[in-house]
Formats: C-alpha cells, structure tokens, sequence
C-alpha cells in the first residue's frame, strides 16, 4: 500500500486540477457560444464554435474533469482516514 502521505498530496492536486478543468470547460463552453457572433469577421473561427464537434469536446472534457475530480476526492478522503486512524 502506498504511503498515506503522498496519495493525500497527490488527491488534493488532482481534486484542484480536475475541479479547475470541470469548470473551466463549462465556463468556456456558455461564454463561446455567447460570443460566437464576435467571430463572424474570421469564418474558419466561428465554424469552429458552431460545429457540433465544438460541443462534444467540451462536454466529454467536462466529464473527465468530474469524474477524475470524484476518484481524487474518494482518494483524498481514503487517504485522510488512513492518517487519521493509522497505528499510534
């Protein structure tokens, strides 16, 4: 079994992380299609923003982003257990 010590500081970067990119891409993802009539003067741009694609990409990654930060904090809160009620 891994050291508690080290599995609680890497859940803890994992659940900042994750968390960060869950949000980032939800956040991202209403402010793009917001402002996806901005990039009407670069088509290439604004094809990209409209493209279904362009949904799928962020939802999947917002995804990912909740799912790692659920496995980091299960981790974290393991990992916290184990220090607090390890052999004295």
């Amino acid at each position: 079994m891994a050291d508690p010590g080290r599995v609680l500081v890497a859940s803890l970067f994992g659940c900042v992380f994750f968390g960060y990119a869950a949000i980032n891409c939800l956040v991202f993802y209403r402010r793009n299609r917001q402002r996806a009539s901005e990039f009407s003067g670069n088509p290439q741009v604004e094809a990209i923003v409209r493209s279904p694609r362009y949904s799928w990409t962020f939802w999947v990654t917002g995804l990912i982003g909740v799912v790692g930060f659920l496995v980091a904090s299960w981790r974290l809160l393991f990992a916290l257990s184990a220090i607090l009620h390890g052999p004295r």
